[in-house]
């Protein structure tokens, strides 16, 4: 009989981790309850964020804390260490860490999953600067602000300085950028009703997309759902730049590939994902995205007790043999299956293949207005968006938030107001990560 127990180690507290937490908890609760199993998770924050409503809470719809859950409440039989994975080392099976307080420590696995995600990619010419992105809380958190802040300044300024102050461009034609582009131009022109000073002025909003046409990942399959995007743009009044991509930004705008400089207050990307590569790990095969690859079962490098999954690792599509898209839903059912097979791997059962085909696709583009693909069939308009808000809702990770999340809808339903905006002056809405972590 095994005298210590099992030490299963998480990198990262993402959509991965806590899907694989659920299932292997499920599976494992007897071992997990008695201390034949621990579990410990390893994550520079004390919660999970989730990204599902990402432009509803920059527009003020959803609240910003209801989109942060306590790593705590959604993985309880769970050891959290908050810090960072500086080493592998898998030869003595221990990862080296750096917790938030500045200590190392050294901690045995017997299974690791590298759930490590990904990160906005910097590599545009002063995007880190004077550029806003919104993946990580703290980058998302400094955009939100800048909007605010630029849209009260522009309700003070003089007809020509207010028009400048409301120039937006947003980089990524794919799902993020129509998504941001469309809400962001539905919540500058609300904002015009509260400040008379707005009203009689047109916004300068601009998407900037590298193909033809946006949401290349629809083509050639999907082209109602790219018209009808399309028209929506328009009726916003949001100029769509194709064939450009974005190659510097200043402070006073951007730059595209085809040398055309657009003055800009602010200029947003959604461009591009990072890996981190984990000291150690260098030796383990990547493809050309740097993300690691995993197989059939998802281990990483075919060593039987390192797992992977999401933006940081290459899983193939089992069907296509082509890696799965880098987006929460094919996070959520990696996270599913590895933490199935770790269970069956730690009760010495044969291991289950990723077999998952996809659910499908679908973006808002402002109260009412969506598009959504499920299992090939194209919907738009009221239905796609309603659609999308029954799944976002389905697999937000604490059941506590997503009835809180509801509540801020039924609050600008019954009231017509958007309940972020009422808090946007607290110390939640202006620091959510330490009132959430505190």
């Amino acid at each position: 009989m095994q005298s210590s127990p099992t030490q299963i180690v998480f990198l990262g507290g993402g959509y991965v981790s806590v899907w694989a937490y659920r299932t292997m908890a499920n599976m494992l609760r007897s071992q997990m309850a008695n201390g034949q199993v621990t579990v410990t998770v390893i994550c520079p924050h004390a919660y999970h964020f989730y990204h599902g409503w990402t432009a509803e809470s920059l527009t003020d719809i959803i609240r910003d804390h209801n989109r942060l859950s306590p790593l705590t409440e959604i993985m309880p039989k769970a050891n959290l260490i908050l810090g960072e994975a500086e080493k592998l080392d898998h030869s003595a099976q221990v990862v080296h860490i750096r917790t938030k307080n500045g200590d190392q420590q050294t901690l045995r696995y017997d299974h690791l999953l590298m759930g490590i995600g990904s990160f906005d990619s910097e590599a545009v010419e002063g995007i880190r600067t004077y550029g806003y992105q919104i993946k990580s809380p703290e980058a998302f958190q400094r955009t939100r602000n800048k909007l605010h802040q630029l849209v009260k300044e522009a309700a003070q300024a003089d007809p020509e300085q207010a028009r400048q102050l409301l120039s937006f461009t947003v980089a990524g034609g794919g799902f993020a950028g129509v998504e941001l582009v469309t809400n962001l131009a539905e919540w500058v022109n609300l904002a015009k009703k509260s400040y008379p000073g707005l009203s009689n002025l047109q916004p300068q909003i601009r998407l900037v997309n590298s193909g033809n046409q946006v949401l290349s990942a629809l083509q050639p399959d999907y082209k109602r759902l790219i018209r009808y995007t399309e028209k929506t743009m328009r009726k916003y009044g949001i100029a769509l730049i194709n064939n450009a991509k974005l190659t510097k930004v200043t402070s006073d705008g951007a730059f595209l590939s085809d040398g055309t400089f657009l003055e800009s207050s602010l200029v947003l990307s959604t461009v591009g994902q990072s890996r981190f590569t984990l000291a150690g790990t260098e030796p383990m095969p990547r493809d050309t995205l740097q993300r690691l690859y995993t197989n059939a079962y998802q281990q990483v490098d075919n060593l039987p007790n390192v797992w992977g999954g999401g933006d940081a690792c290459h899983v193939a599509h089992y069907q296509t043999g082509i890696a799965c898209p880098a987006n929460a839903l094919w996070a959520i059912k990696h996270g599913e299956y590895v933490g199935r097979n770790i269970a069956r791997a730690v009760k010495g059962k044969k291991l289950k293949p990723f077999t998952y085909r996809g659910l499908g696709q679908s973006a808002s583009l402002g109260l009412g207005k969506g598009i959504t693909e499920m299992y090939g069939v194209q919907f738009t308009g009221a239905l796609a968006w309603i659609m999308r808000w029954f799944f976002f809702h389905y697999f937000m990770p604490s059941r506590r938030l997503m009835l809180d999340t509801v509540g801020d809808w039924f609050h600008l339903l019954f009231r017509g107001k958007r309940k972020g905006a009422a808090d946007a002056t607290t110390d939640v809405q202006t620091n959510p990560i330490q009132a959430v972590a505190a």
